[in-house]
């Protein structure tokens, strides 16, 4: 949970931008820019956890209300989702047919902490309907949260990588080339790659997140989920930089990350006792 609020507001100020950019402003960007802040990436992960915590399984139509009884907490909310939840504001049976943004790749990772892997697959397709309807769009929620689940079961980075998009690997050989080739903004298609990109090029917590943001784009949502995926192969804080970790108490935002995480724990912890399905620890 760590690994994916920290991408998130390491990126946060470099979305948009191009690495060219970048490096004239910059340089590299090493760390933190200006007071960390989380964004939707964040803010919408941990209500997909909120909404499988109160209803004991996943329902898109019970991850849409908790968004729209939430839409006032949630920053910079994406196109895609914006407009499905208008929808389904006016009519709670929308079923959404259009989206091929990243918007429900981004979220995935809640699923992979809550869920066995035999059960990832339909609740992330479920979970994804809550916005997202095209095959593009949920195709690439189940690779990150098949990945996520993969990491956090202690699979090497080739498991990972097939767990998520078969002939991914090859990306590993110029990250840069890959980048320009597949691109790095918000469609699915551009930042679900790039994420696999990453990890496969740079599989330590520190160096994969700083790559992810310093390709700009939609740097923030690529960094959190390379930040997921990383952050769930290497237990404990040490996988992650504890003055990172510690920017989570302190962001500049209504809500920090710290309180996010504390609460879907605290959630899920509790959801362990309950019916299947079984979150994992």
């Amino acid at each position: 949970m760590y690994g994916q609020a920290v991408g998130d507001m390491l990126g946060e100020p470099l979305e948009g931008l191009t690495p060219t950019q970048i490096k004239a402003r910059w340089h590299t960007v090493t760390g933190f820019i200006h007071p960390p802040s989380i964004t939707d990436d964040t803010v919408m992960t941990h209500l997909v956890v909120q909404s499988v915590c109160e209803l004991r399984k996943v329902d898109r139509r019970h991850i849409a209300g908790v968004f729209l009884m939430n839409r006032a907490r949630i920053p910079r909310i994406g196109p895609t989702t914006a407009h499905a939840l208008s929808c389904f504001a006016a009519d709670p049976g929308f079923m959404p047919t259009s989206g091929t943004t990243d918007g429900a790749a981004m979220r995935a990772p809640a699923i992979a902490w809550l869920f066995p892997e035999d059960q990832i697959i339909p609740a992330t397709i479920e979970s994804s309907l809550a916005t997202h309807g095209t095959d593009v769009a949920i195709a690439g929620a189940c690779a990150i949260a098949c990945a996520v689940s993969s990491a956090i079961n202690g699979a090497e980075i080739k498991r990972i990588i097939q767990a998520g998009i078969k002939g991914a690997e090859h990306a590993s050989n110029n990250l840069e080339k890959v980048i320009d080739t597949i691109g790095c903004g918000i469609e699915t298609m551009e930042a679900v790659p790039a994420t696999f990109a990453v990890i496969a090029s740079e599989q330590d917590y520190r160096s994969g997140v700083l790559a992810a943001i310093n390709l700009g784009g939609d740097a923030d949502t690529i960094a959190s989920m390379v930040g997921a995926i990383l952050g769930g192969m290497l237990p404990g804080r040490g996988a992650i930089p504890c003055e990172w970790i510690d920017a989570c108490k302190n962001g500049d935002s209504a809500e920090d990350a710290e309180t996010l995480i504390r609460e879907s724990w605290r959630c899920a912890t509790a959801l362990t006792l309950s019916d299947p399905p079984k979150p994992r620890n």
